[in-house]
C-alpha cells in the first residue's frame, strides 16, 4: 500500500509472531519493520518469541528494528509510540497472550482502535498467508466517514491491482409488516445506489476495478458471510461509521467480525469529532 514502514505490537507470545505471515505480502519494497514489545519491568528480558519473528523477517530480507518500552499501561505505550514514529502501519494480533477477550473487551484493543493515528491491520494470525493481495471487502455504511477507509486502500490496490468490493448491508426494521419491508428495501436501495456512485466514481478515476454488493440481513452476519476465506484476502472499515465508533468497534457488530473474521482486518481511524 506504498508502504515505507510497519509498526507490529508483539506481546512476546508464539500467536503475535505469527503475524509476519499474514504481513507477508506488504513486505516488500524495502519496507521497514519496527517490533515493538511492551514490559511493566525493564528488568525483564527480551521474549524468545520475539527473537524469532525477528529472526524471521530478516530471513525475508526486511530492514527490522526491535524496541523494549516500559509502562504498566500497554495501549497508551503503543499509541505514544505510533504517535512519535508515524508508521504506515500498526499490525496486531487479535489473539495474543491475554487471549480474545484480553483484546476485544480489554482497555488494550479500545484505547489503541480508539486512539491510533495510523491505519491498524487486526490479524488472527490463524489465517492462511497470502502471496498477495488480489480482493478487499470493503464494508460501507453510506456515510462519508465511512468511505474514509478508501484513503489507505487506493494506495494498495494500485500496488497490488487489487479489486475492490464495497458492501452494504440493509436490515428490516423489527416492526415493518412484509409489505412495509418491501417498500423500505426499495427506496433505500436507490439511496444507496446513489450515494455509492460517488466512492465508485473515485475509484474508477484512479484507475481501480471495483463493484458494489447490497445484501439484506444482520450487519455482522452479512460481513462475515461475505468475508469467507478464499473469497476475499481482506477485510477494510472504517472506525467511525454513521453511528460512531460505539456502532463499529465496541458494539456487536465489531465484536462478532473481530472475533470471527477469518481474514485479516485494516481498520482505518476517520477523521471525525467524537
Amino acid at each position: 500500500m506504498g508502504l515505507r514502514s510497519i509498526l507490529i505490537s508483539h506481546d512476546g507470545s508464539a500467536l503475535s509472531g505469527a503475524i509476519t505471515d499474514a504481513l507477508a505480502p506488504l513486505l516488500t519494497g524495502g519496507v521497514e519493520v519496527t517490533l515493538l514489545h511492551v514490559v511493566e519491568d525493564a528488568g525483564v528480558d527480551p521474549s524468545s518469541e520475539l527473537g524469532a519473528t525477528e529472526g524471521k523477517l530478516a530471513a525475508l530480507g526486511v530492514r527490522v528494528t526491535c524496541v523494549q518500552r516500559t509502562g504498566t499501561d500497554p495501549a497508551g505505550v503503543i499509541v505514544d509510540f505510533a504517535r512519535e514514529t508515524r508508521p504506515d502501519l500498526l499490525a496486531m494480533s487479535t489473539h495474543g497472550r491475554g487471549g480474545l477477550d484480553h483484546w476485544l473487551r480489554g482497555s488494550v484493543a479500545e484505547r489503541v482502535l480508539r486512539s491510533s493515528p495510523v491505519p491498524i491491520l487486526m490479524v488472527n494470525p490463524r489465517t492462511h498467508p497470502k502471496s498477495g493481495i488480489a480482493s478487499v471487502l470493503v464494508p460501507l455504511d453510506a456515510s462519508p466517514t465511512s468511505a474514509q477507509v478508501l484513503e489507505s486502500l487506493i494506495p494498495l490496490a494500485r500496488t497490488f491491482g487489487t479489486r475492490l468490493t464495497l458492501l452494504f448491508v440493509d436490515w428490516d426494521a423489527a416492526t415493518d409488516t412484509p409489505t412495509q419491508a418491501a417498500r423500505r428495501r426499495e427506496m433505500r436501495s436507490r439511496e444507496v445506489d446513489e450515494w455509492l456512485a460517488g466512492p465508485m466514481a473515485r475509484l474508477s478515476a484512479e484507475g481501480i476495478e471495483a463493484g458494489v454488493r447490497i445484501v439484506h440481513g444482520d450487519v455482522a452476519e452479512e460481513i462475515l458471510r461475505a468475508a469467507e476465506p478464499g473469497a476475499f484476502d481482506l477485510l477494510a472499515l472504517s472506525t467511525h461509521g454513521r453511528s460512531g465508533a460505539s456502532r463499529w468497534l465496541l458494539g456487536s457488530v465489531a465484536e462478532k467480525v473481530l472475533a470471527q473474521c477469518r481474514i485479516p482486518i485494516l481498520l482505518h481511524r476517520s477523521r471525525e469529532r467524537e
